[in-house]
């Protein structure tokens, strides 16, 4: 599930600068998950939380499970996301660019009012304008642009992801910080290739 989640961190907090739907620099959110999965034919619910932390200037994107005490750090500077659980670190390739912005070719394509009348609007956008081979939705409140929620579909299982509480700025920086051990340790800027371990679905 932690793997859905990074996906969902790189493509979903967005507000107005301007003229365009962008994020600030820095910003944090509650972020509450559902996922739902057919195991042995039988339709399985879960439910979990985390912190989310965006750091443009850092270049990373850090997610911590209060319930767990994991914590998942994605960092666009080196292309990699650690998950660090259970005094255990594991890497993976991340090979994306960190979005500050609506793509110019995401069209909305559904507008609708939460709540009734004087409600929250909102915009609905598919995610394959984010995040190409995706299924899904993205929801965002206008104006505003702030995240509502995210929905992936898969071939078994659905994940949500609702956004809650988003404040500008980062109440704890180290957040992001990756530790060596147990995680890989840099060299020249680089972690060594033979210490990745990939993180499994």
């Amino acid at each position: 599930m932690l793997k859905f989640v990074a996906v969902a961190l790189l493509l979903t907090v967005f507000v107005a600068v301007g003229e365009q739907c962008c994020t600030p620099r820095q910003w944090e959110s509650f972020v509450g998950i559902e996922e739902t999965k057919a195991v042995a034919g039988k339709i399985q619910v879960t439910g979990s939380y985390a912190i989310e932390s965006y750091d443009f200037d850092r270049k990373k994107i850090a997610l911590v499970y209060p319930e767990t005490g994991s914590r998942q750090v994605q960092d666009y500077g080196k292309g990699l996301l650690y998950m660090i659980t259970g005094g255990q670190c594991y890497t993976n390739p991340w090979p994306y660019s960190m979005p500050r912005c609506i793509p110019d070719n995401a069209t909305a394509i559904a507008t609708f009012e939460m709540g009734g009348p004087d409600g929250l609007m909102v915009e609905q956008y598919d995610l394959s304008n984010f995040l190409p081979g995706f299924h899904g939705y993205m929801q965002f409140t206008m104006p505003g642009c702030l995240p509502v929620s995210q929905t992936q579909y898969y071939d078994s299982y659905v994940t949500i992801f609702g956004f809650t509480n988003i404040t500008e700025g980062i109440r704890d920086p180290s957040v992001f910080d990756i530790p060596s051990p147990p995680c890989p340790r840099d060299m020249d800027n680089a972690v060594e290739p033979l210490l990745f371990r990939h993180v499994q679905p």
